[in-house]
């Protein structure tokens, strides 16, 4: 057999179907909060600022 008759026959092989198997995490719209990327990246710089100044100012005795 021939390598030109092996390249041939590999080229020619279905391939498998693009989905299979895979799941789909936003076909289904849940009720709930939605807020955007930027809004939690925000909250959380707030939040975090806010816990080192009130260490620095509220250290205790």
């Amino acid at each position: 057999m021939s390598s030109s008759s092996k390249k041939k026959k590999r080229d020619t092989s279905p391939m498998p179907a693009t989905g299979a198997g895979l799941m789909r995490y936003y076909d289904e719209d849940l009720p709930g909060v939605k807020i955007g990327p930027w809004y939690v990246i925000g909250f959380s710089v707030i939040l975090i600022l806010a816990v080192i100044i009130g260490n620095i100012f509220y250290q205790g005795t």
